[in-house]
């Protein structure tokens, strides 16, 4: 089915799109500009067990849904665990990291302004 005529699907059948600065990684876009919305881009990750992010910060916020597994998660010098049915939510300008904590893959859904996610729109 074309992309322009597909209104629904399983998560992991999407695109992976390359994500070289995130090794254990695969990253799928779900939502963004030539993809539904043209302001958001929604992205769904899965990270292998002890995948981590090094901490970062942006200038755009993240809202985060934790579908499965479990992660460590350190927003603005806080840190706490959160498993799938969780939420987080990164204020810009704010350093953060998130590390797959569990035996198994973390799944999440991560929200950000188009800026934050300049994907390839020819790859969906």
């Amino acid at each position: 089915m074309d992309k322009e005529r597909e209104k629904g699907g399983r998560l992991e059948d999407l695109p992976v799109i390359a994500t070289p600065e995130m090794e254990g990684t695969t990253k799928r876009v779900v939502f963004g500009p030539g993809r539904f919305w043209d302001d958001y881009v929604v992205r769904f990750f899965t990270t292998r067990s002890g995948s981590r992010t090094p901490f970062h910060s942006h200038d755009w916020p993240h809202y985060i849904l934790i579908l499965e597994g479990q992660v460590k998660g350190t927003i603005d010098g806080r840190t706490c665990e959160l498993e799938g049915g969780c939420w987080a939510y990164v204020p810009p300008g704010v350093e953060h990291v998130f590390e797959n904590v569990g035996t198994g893959d973390l799944k999440f859904i991560c929200m950000v302004p188009k800026k934050g996610d300049p994907f390839d729109e020819g790859k969906l």
